[in-house]
Parts: C-alpha cells; sequence; structure tokens
C-alpha cells in the first residue's frame, strides 16, 4: 500500500515541522501549509511509463484539515513524494475493537453507543497547538526575539450526534484480479457538530472516526485543583533536589500554588507558582502529578524576625542557625537586588572583607539555587521565618 496509514499526519515538505515540532516559524507564517490527517490511501498499480525499471507509480493520500478561515474541513489528494510525515503517533483503530462481531447492524450500534455524545478532535489538534511563530527586531547591537502562538488551522473540539457507515468503504477497496488492497479507508463516519465562529451559527459534517481522536477532561482532578485554589491550600508535587556538599542530603518535593486553570482549546493547562524556584510553571494536567495538602504557606512558618510586637530590640546577630531547620529569608545582594529564598544546613562563618573588616556569613543550602551552597551576609538579611516540622514532612 504505502508506508502511511490512516490517521497518520502530513503536510507538504515546506513546512517547518519537517525539520522538528520545536521549530518556530519566521517570516510570512500565513505561507505555512496545514498540517494534514491521511484520510484514504490510493495505491496505484499501473507502471511508470517514463521508468526505464518498470516502477509503479506512487499511490496517492487524501489529507484532510480544518481551513481556519470558513471553519470547515476540507481534503485534497496528494502523491506519496509532494508530501511528508509529521508524526507517527498510533491511533486507536476502532475496527480492531469490535473484530468478530457478525452483523453489521451489531457492529453499528456498538460503535454509536461508544461515541455518540462523546468530545472528539481531528488528529492534528496537538501538533498545531504548538506551533509558534516568532518575530525579531534590532535595536543598536541587541536583536530581540518576541514567540508566540500561531493557531491558524487548530480545528475545534466536537460533538458527536450520530455514527454512519461509510457507504463508499468496500466500493474498490481491493483488486479483483488479485484481492490485494487497492484503496483503504474508513468504515465508521462520526457525524460531528461544531460552532462555526465565521457564521455564528453550528456546522455539521461527517468525519471518519480513525482521523480523530476523544476529548478527555480529568474532572476529578479538575475539582481536587478547584478547591485547593479556593482556600490557598499547597500542592506538591514530585521533584529531586539534592544538597550539595551533603551526598546523602536531599528532598523529594517541591510546594506549589496554583494560579490558573486554562483551557487551551482541548487541554488544560495548569499555572502555578513554584515555592523554591520562585518561578511560574506551567503543565498540562494530565502531565501534572501532584498531592493536595491542607496547609496554606502560612501555616508552615513560624517565629518571624523581626518580631514588632517584643519589647525587646530585635538583633539579627542574636539569631541562632540550626543545621537542620529549614528559613526563609528575604535578603538583598551588594547590588541591592532583593530575593526570598528557602535554605537548610546553615553554618556562620566569619571573614574579612575587602576593607579588612571582619563580617558574618550564613553558609547554607540555597533552594533557589537548586540546593547549591551560598553564602549570605548577615548583615543584609531583612526578615526570616523559621518553617515548621509539618513543611519538612511535605518535602521529603
Amino acid at each position: 500500500m504505502s508506508n502511511f496509514q490512516i490517521g497518520d499526519l502530513i503536510s507538504l515538505k515546506n513546512h517547518p515541522y519537517s525539520l522538528n515540532q520545536k521549530t518556530k516559524i519566521g517570516a510570512n507564517a500565513l505561507m505555512t501549509p496545514p498540517i494534514m490527517v491521511v484520510t484514504e490511501i490510493l495505491k496505484q498499480n499501473k507502471f511508470n511509463p517514463d521508468s526505464e525499471n518498470e516502477e509503479k507509480l506512487l499511490g496517492q493520500v487524501l489529507g484532510t484539515f480544518y481551513n481556519s478561515k470558513n471553519c470547515n474541513y476540507e481534503k485534497f489528494w496528494f502523491n506519496i513524494d509532494e508530501i511528508t510525515p509529521i508524526t507517527n503517533a498510533e491511533k486507536e483503530n476502532i475496527e480492531e475493537d469490535i473484530a468478530g462481531k457478525k452483523t453489521v447492524s451489531t457492529e453499528l450500534t456498538a460503535v454509536k453507543n461508544e461515541y455518540k455524545g462523546k468530545q472528539v478532535i481531528l488528529n492534528t489538534a496537538d501538533a498545531e497547538l504548538g506551533k509558534k511563530k516568532i518575530s525579531w527586531s534590532e535595536e543598536g547591537d541587541k536583536e530581540k526575539f518576541r514567540t508566540e502562538s500561531y493557531m491558524d488551522f487548530l480545528p475545534p473540539v466536537m460533538t458527536v450526534i450520530d455514527v454512519v457507515e461509510n457507504s463508499k468503504f468496500l466500493k474498490d477497496r481491493r483488486d479483483p484480479k488479485d484481492g490485494t488492497l487497492k484503496k483503504d479507508s474508513c468504515k465508521f463516519l462520526l457525524k460531528c457538530k461544531w460552532f462555526n465562529p465565521s457564521k455564528q451559527s453550528f456546522s455539521e459534517d461527517f468525519i471518519p472516526i480513525n482521523i480523530v481522536e476523544e476529548v478527555i477532561f480529568d474532572q476529578e482532578k479538575i475539582d481536587i485543583i478547584q478547591l485547593g485554589m479556593s482556600g490557598s491550600k499547597l500542592f506538591k508535587i514530585p521533584k529531586i533536589t539534592p544538597f550539595e556538599g551533603h551526598t546523602k542530603s536531599q528532598i523529594n518535593n517541591t510546594l506549589v500554588e496554583i494560579i490558573n486553570i486554562i483551557l487551551l482549546n482541548h487541554k488544560i493547562r495548569i499555572v502555578y507558582s513554584d515555592y523554591f524556584s520562585k518561578k511560574v510553571k506551567s503543565s498540562y494536567v494530565q502531565e501534572f502529578n501532584f498531592e493536595a495538602t491542607t496547609f496554606k504557606i502560612t501555616d508552615l512558618a513560624k517565629d518571624k524576625f523581626p518580631d514588632y510586637s517584643s519589647n525587646v530590640f530585635n538583633d539579627i546577630k542574636k539569631l541562632s542557625w540550626e543545621k537542620d531547620k529549614f528559613y526563609e529569608i528575604n535578603y538583598t545582594d551588594r547590588k541591592g537586588r532583593f530575593t526570598q529564598r528557602i535554605i537548610t544546613n546553615c553554618s556562620t562563618s566569619t571573614f574579612e572583607n575587602e576593607d579588612e573588616i571582619e563580617e558574618t556569613f550564613i553558609i547554607a543550602n540555597c533552594l533557589l539555587r537548586k540546593g547549591d551552597i551560598r553564602h549570605f551576609r548577615l548583615k543584609n538579611i531583612i526578615e526570616r521565618s523559621t518553617y515548621t516540622e509539618d513543611f519538612e514532612k511535605l518535602i521529603v
């Protein structure tokens, strides 16, 4: 037949993804062809009249894509040598799932029960969602780059309202001479409905079952996340951070606060703040491995310095630094830059600075610096809080 299968992704050879899927689109992004999904495959049994070695003509494939201008699906035939594969992702074959059922009515009933009312999307969705275009400018000797998503050809989430058999499935499927497969297509068609923004109405079309995938949102996971967000609760996620200079010591989790839940067409992305790295990060919900906690960050800190409610003068030099404790410090470096850090394995040392004046340093593993050892001038520590045993239990 060919190396292509129903459901494979293809495009023209000038598509940036023909290099790799991290390639960004420069110049005129409108010249980027769509990613298409193989819908039918036609084998050619005729010989190439221009070939001296009696080579057979290359086959053809029917490619389907979502036209984001008219918000409908379009199909085009291509010779095999005109296109390039984009991915080799395996798609579930519904025909194999219902193999062994004897009558057409039973097969169709099974597929209807499985798909009717479900949400599906064209197989190109993940690849189109990940597309990015880049623009750049120059200011003096510096180049500036700006990257943004490029959403042309991103298909919509559709609702399956019916399932029918493909009346053309058996037509010319096999060569009458030797019985070999001549044309491959899908046995079942899903009647799908989606919102068409170009018409401000709804559109319907029959989509081959093997070129779509089901859209599933993990509602239980989302409910847990929303409950934690409503109470500003922390979540812990697995992340090993070794401590420099302490080969047998590490932490196994980091603590995060979830900021937003974002629906990206057919996927949900979680935006969260990592308390150790002090960075805002994001992850797709299906890849977000977390455990909910009952704590807010304020529940885990105690013994804050300076204590303005105390009648005793707050002297940073009188603070003790226990080796096995975790501390959060607000710190300014020599250039006046403010940072908030979590440190542990603390010890104190006194050194002479360049002016031959003795200065006290806190030497500690810094979680902001991935567990590496850092030196902090004691006089530049503005605030300090001590974390509780509950904090330690969460991260080890």
